[in-house]
């Protein structure tokens, strides 16, 4: 429920506040007083964009202030809970803060926390209902006119089962389609990874080889110097007289006469013996070494065409050959992938073939209990439009079956209006003047008195185009819609305003060349005087006072 609007510096308003209580809320006044700004400020805070030549002249901001008191099940309650928006002292209240400001500085508060516009119109949605002459568009959209029968006939939960489905259905589409494409890709992308796939199987490189392969590289392009280095040095080792293993056996022969003489010389001894052994294992070693260098030129070119093409899957799959082998590696997955994919793509057709008739069994039922439905809104709209003055008026919900499921399931829907009988019915736009819309749009509400979560609602002039016995039975209507929430009704009818628990009179004055705006709550005579001033415009006398008297008598 809406406790408090608080206007400042918003067009002709400077500063004012409309204080409302529950029931039936009537705001009056003149024409051109500035009660459709009010209309603009309550927008703003449920986070309609904001214009910012609607700030009054001379200010550098506007700002609109709103309490609401929000009930245990209020969807707006939990979101701020969600979003850890509730005011600590009290968790059933929702202060909102719209400030408008040049430059793209305006500013967004709930609870006293800064707020985005869009988080604003996303806790304030389902909060206020505005119906006015200026916003019949809901009303004369035909998408919209589905929701309308599904809140009339309780079909909540049908509609969540079917929504449920029906994104069930659009996420396997999805992914069936996303598996057709990658089939469809596979051909190109399947010959490329196997190409791919067989130069790395067919080089098959090792961690580590590539150091092996330069060493022999190195060795085999040396050969010719090696062999004859070995050789060169075993040579001197062992050949000729001057060779130290011949001079070392001939120190050896030596010591081996003088060891008897002195025992120190059988230590000297064996160490020049493990040194000409040594020595003669090191020309042997040399000698094998040159015998086993590989002069082989075909070696050479294969070692390095081997190092060549390690060479090439490296700078193809990144900087070391650990690279190339991740990459045989992600390359093989991919193909068994796409070895998988006739599986997949069979796989994605049941899934949505499934949710399909998931989607199908849930629409079929959702279109059985629209069908009962429409049968009771027609009826009971057409009673509340006789109510309404409009005897030869009915209305028929036509529900259209539609080739294939859609997001609404398997029609489509649009409510028609006969307004006289025996013209035929045609859509509400196309029939019904704004006066006849009001009262249409009044009906539909009375209809939905019982379904409707809305707390509080606005009706901006509704009773255009009407007076008399249609007007006393639009206010009749309002109170009864006021028996089950708020109701703030904008009217220029007295025998509406005198229905109203709470007179809220807009009243334009003119001060140093300034024109503002004020609300006053009425009470006792000064509600008399607004309801005579109603009713007899400015020559106000006994007689109009005593009836503006037994209206406010009769509520």
């Amino acid at each position: 429920m809406l406790q408090a609007l608080t206007i400042q510096d918003l067009a002709i308003i400077e500063d004012t506040t409309l204080e409302l209580s529950d029931g039936l809320n009537v705001l009056t006044g003149e024409t051109g007083a500035g009660k459709s700004i009010i209309i603009e400020a309550l927008s703003l805070v449920l986070g309609d964009r904001a214009e910012v030549d609607l700030i009054r002249r001379g200010r550098e901001r506007a700002e609109v202030s709103a309490l609401f008191r929000l009930g245990p099940d209020s969807p707006a309650r939990a979101r701020l809970l969600e979003l850890d928006l509730v005011d600590s002292d009290d968790a059933d209240q929702l202060l909102v803060r719209r400030v408008v400001a040049p430059h793209g500085k305006g500013r967004v508060y709930v609870n006293g926390r800064p707020a985005t516009v869009g988080t604003l119109a996303a806790l304030t949605r389902g909060l206020v209902d505005v119906s006015s002459q200026h916003q019949h568009t809901q009303l004369l959209d035909p998408t919209s006119h589905l929701d309308i029968l599904d809140r009339f006939g309780g079909l909540r939960r049908e509609r969540d089962a079917y929504d449920r489905a029906w994104a069930a259905l659009q996420a396997a589409k999805s992914h069936e389609a996303a598996v057709q494409k990658r089939a469809a890709e596979r051909a190109k992308r399947e010959d490329f990874v196997r190409f791919q796939l067989a130069e790395l199987d067919e080089v098959d490189p090792k961690i580590g080889e590539e150091d092996e392969l330069e060493a022999e590289r190195g060795r085999l392009a040396h050969a010719d110097r090696l062999v004859a280095g070995a050789s060169e040095v075993a040579a001197l080792l062992r050949d000729g007289g001057g060779a130290p293993l011949e001079k070392l056996s001939l120190a050896l022969r030596t010591l081996d006469r003088l060891r008897a003489f002195d025992p120190q010389i059988s230590a000297l001894h064996d160490r020049i013996e493990a040194a000409r052994i040594e020595l003669d294992d090191v020309a042997q070693d040399l000698r094998a070494y040159a015998r086993a260098v590989d002069l082989d030129p075909r070696r050479l070119d294969a070692v390095t065409e081997r190092l060549d093409a390690l060479k090439r899957l490296k700078k193809k799959h990144g900087m070391d050959l650990a690279a190339a082998l991740t990459a045989r590696d992600a390359l093989r997955v991919e193909l068994a992938r796409f070895e998988s994919l006739d599986l997949d793509i069979a796989d994605a057709a049941k899934a949505r073939a499934k949710a399909h008739e998931l989607a199908t069994v849930t629409a079929k039922a959702l279109s059985s209990a629209r069908a009962a439905a429409k049968r009771d809104l027609e009826a009971k709209v057409s009673v509340e439009l006789h109510g309404l003055a409009m005897t030869g008026a009915e209305i028929r919900f036509a529900l259209e079956a539609r080739d294939a499921l859609g997001p609404d399931g398997f029609e489509e829907g649009e409510i028609n209006i006969q307004t006289n009988r025996g013209e035929g019915f045609a859509p509400l736009a196309k029939v019904a003047s704004g006066g006849e819309l009001s009262r249409v749009l009044l009906a539909l509400k009375r209809a939905l008195m019982h379904v409707d979560p809305v707390a509080t609602c606005i009706f901006d002039e509704v009773d255009a185009g009407t007076g008399g016995a249609v007007g006393d039975m639009i206010g009749k209507k309002l109170a009864e819609i006021a028996g089950e929430r708020q109701v703030l009704c904008i009217t220029h009818l007295a025998s509406i305003a005198a229905r109203g628990k709470t007179h809220l009179k807009v009243r334009k004055t003119t001060e140093h060349d300034r024109t503002a705006t004020h609300v006053d709550r009425l009470d006792g005579t000064q509600r008399v005087d607004e309801v005579a001033r109603m009713l007899g415009g400015l020559d106000i006398t006994a007689k109009t006072l005593a009836m503006a008297k037994e209206l406010l008598a009769r509520r």
